[in-house]
């Protein structure tokens, strides 16, 4: 206490003086409009840089939360892609509904992810509790990444199309020369094409997209472009080397489709085969 009243005692005039300045500022502020908005703009800017930051500071930490609104717009807008008719990840009409959204659109992120193998997997934050279930084909806005194979109540396994036990219905895109993609183990950025006859017209550039015979994946979603092909079993067939769109070793956002009628189809092909024998 009494080095409060020593210091007041010692710097008693400099607090006269700031006492009085304050004094003269407040009456000067309240009897001149002009000094009275010119405050009132100051401290504005003070509080809105203020106020600017602090958004900043919680936009910062909301990220998660604004990061997963955005999946979700995203996989809204792939269903809307669908139910209108348009390509998942193109531009081009080729699908036609006309009694209801055939594909559901989940997204996920991917937590792990393997590409230097020649089996490889990949894991994502999302699983039965979701409504994920085997044999789901899984997406990302640049193309296929692979299919479910293992779903526990959170988390699932994907089957990684850089798989050496994978095999995808593919085709070139604008024509029905159909194929089967597969992947040899070590190149990540790029698979083959193969069983594609001689008599297809293969060009270096064209797109690669998935067939309309796969039950896992809708038609017509962007794989990649030809790069080389070669005639291969006595010049009967092609093996087309195909650039992938998906950087494989770069994986966040992923989707998972889940196709209203793969059930109904795999029993029909089930029915068929007993059928035939």
């Amino acid at each position: 206490m009494q080095q409060i009243i020593n210091f007041l005692i010692k710097y008693r005039n400099l607090l006269l003086y700031m006492s009085l300045m304050l004094v003269a500022l407040i009456f000067t502020i309240q009897s001149h409009s002009y000094h009275r908005n010119s405050f009132v703009h100051s401290t504005g800017n003070i509080t809105g840089s203020f106020l600017s930051s602090r958004n900043d500071f919680n936009d910062y930490f909301n990220l998660k939360e604004e990061n997963d609104r955005l999946r979700k717009e995203n996989a809204a807008l792939r269903m809307k892609y669908l139910a209108n008719g348009d390509t998942l990840l193109g531009n081009e009409i080729s699908l036609v509904f006309t009694d209801s959204i055939p594909y559901k659109v989940f997204p996920s992120r991917v937590i792990k992810n393997d590409y230097n193998k020649r089996d490889n997997y990949l894991t994502i934050d999302i699983g039965s509790n979701q409504g994920i279930d085997v044999d789901m084909g899984v997406i990302t806005t640049d193309g296929i990444l692979g299919i479910v194979d293992i779903s526990n109540n959170r988390f699932s396994r994907v089957i990684s199309i850089l798989n050496s036990e994978m095999s995808l219905n593919a085709q070139i895109k604008g024509s029905n020369v159909i194929g089967s993609l597969t992947w040899n183990g070590n190149d990540p950025y790029t698979m083959s094409l193969i069983d594609v006859p001689r008599l297809a017209k293969v060009t270096p550039g064209d797109t690669i997209v998935t067939g309309r015979q796969s039950t896992t994946f809708p038609p017509d979603i962007l794989i990649g472009v030809i790069k080389k092909s070669q005639l291969v079993e006595n010049g009967s067939r092609y093996q087309i080397d195909v650039e992938l769109f998906n950087d494989m070793t770069n994986l966040g956002t992923a989707y998972v489709i889940k196709s209203r009628d793969v059930r109904a189809i795999q029993v029909i092909d089930t029915l068929t085969v007993v059928n035939n024998e």
